[in-house]
């Protein structure tokens, strides 16, 4: 039997670094495996921030209208003092103007404008405002999103180093499933999805060794973690520690935590798997303490935890050297137990959060002030 803690450290070694190009329009969501250099400024040309009339300088009272430039229009026109060019937002400006009057600061005479309203700003963005050349944009380990992903696309970059998804394979096993709602691979399959990784349902086994192996097997060949729930424990027919040993090999089994103390975690052909126990609450526990952040280090994202201060409504019970964790609903700063048992679902879906209990605690009182891992 191994401490959480220590079980922590063991799963905190594992990394996924496989990585692949992909192209921009399939690029939310993932992570950039490399840093992205700006090739050129942005923008590469002096535009017009509004609709207005480019000038060389404000000092005269008229000027005569040249010509016009709308966006996308990239000729070299240039202009004299006395001279002005109509340009829409986002154009080009000529060569020599240093201002764009509005055109709501104007009185177009003809072929002409005067100023009619002073300006405080030049309206002119200048080249490499926004991004200058050579810089870094966007860093390795950047998550894509509906945002930044402008600035990726500014660049003309179409194709974009990303680490690849890691695939998790769930596997359910008990004879009992043809009669009973499998509960826990929802719920696992709910985990995976949560920590940015893609997960594949690869069936339900029952408890027979070669059926447990078949669907392993399976698993191998698409996924690069295997997740399973039940046949973890002492019982007759619980036989993936017998099946883990015997196709790779066992690194911990059992841990010193309730509920969750099952649990098992090996390597077969160098993948981990994880082998959850069967009780659904404790199945949950176990994912949340372990599988969540392992998968997120995985998947390259960040794993942080809100945690809050609360009151206990009553006292909870524990024992020295195990490390409990206790399902809470939260209510005006006060933590309300949810657990009624490993085996129900509701000592679990109604909370809002966990409190733990470390292996050298033995009691928390009512009134005592505890830290509450909250769900996000």
């Amino acid at each position: 039997m191994i401490g959480v803690c220590d079980a922590k450290n063991i799963l905190n070694k594992y990394s996924f670094n496989k990585t692949n190009y992909i192209d921009i329009y399939d690029s939310y969501g993932k992570v950039l495996a490399k840093d992205i250099i700006s090739t050129t400024d942005i923008p590469f040309f002096n535009k017009s921030d509004k609709d207005g009339y480019a000038v060389v300088d404000l000092n005269l009272k008229y000027y005569t209208l040249i010509d016009e430039v709308l966006a996308g229009d990239m000729r070299n026109l240039k202009i004299k003092n006395d001279e002005c060019v109509h340009v829409a937002t986002g154009a080009k400006v000529p060569d020599g103007a240093n201002y764009v009057i509005p055109i709501e600061y104007v009185e177009k005479l003809g072929n002409e404008i005067r100023l009619v309203e002073d300006i405080e700003e030049t309206n002119i963005i200048k080249i490499g405002d926004d991004i200058k050349k050579n810089n870094e944009v966007l860093r390795k380990g950047d998550i894509i999103n509906e945002r930044n992903i402008g600035i990726i696309a500014s660049l003309g970059i179409e194709k974009i180093k990303v680490y690849e998804t890691p695939k998790v394979g769930i596997i359910s096993t008990g004879n009992e499933l043809h009669s009973i709602k499998d509960v826990n691979s929802k719920t696992i399959f709910s985990i995976v999805k949560k920590s940015n990784c893609q997960p594949i349902f690869i069936g339900s086994a029952k408890d027979d060794i070669d059926d447990l192996k078949s669907k392993i097997n399976k698993a191998l060949e698409h996924c690069d973690v295997i997740i399973t729930s039940g046949g973890v424990s002492a019982g007759k027919k619980d036989y993936l520690p017998r099946v883990v040993s015997d196709m790779g090999k066992i690194i911990f089994h059992k841990v010193k935590m309730r509920p969750g103390m099952p649990m098992l975690f090996g390597e077969i052909n160098e993948k981990p798997i994880f082998c959850m126990p069967g009780n659904v609450t404790s199945c949950l526990t176990c994912s949340y303490v372990f599988l969540l952040p392992f998968l997120k280090k995985l998947a390259h994202v960040p794993f942080s935890k809100e945690v809050v201060k609360a009151h206990l409504s009553e006292d909870i019970p524990s024992e020295y050297g195990m490390t409990y964790y206790r399902p809470v609903k939260l209510k005006n700063g006060v933590a309300y137990p949810t657990f009624k048992g490993s085996n129900l679902i509701t000592s679990i879906a109604y909370a809002d959060g966990l409190i733990e209990i470390k292996e050298d605690e033995t009691l928390k009182n009512k009134d005592d002030i505890v830290d509450v891992w909250v769900f996000d």
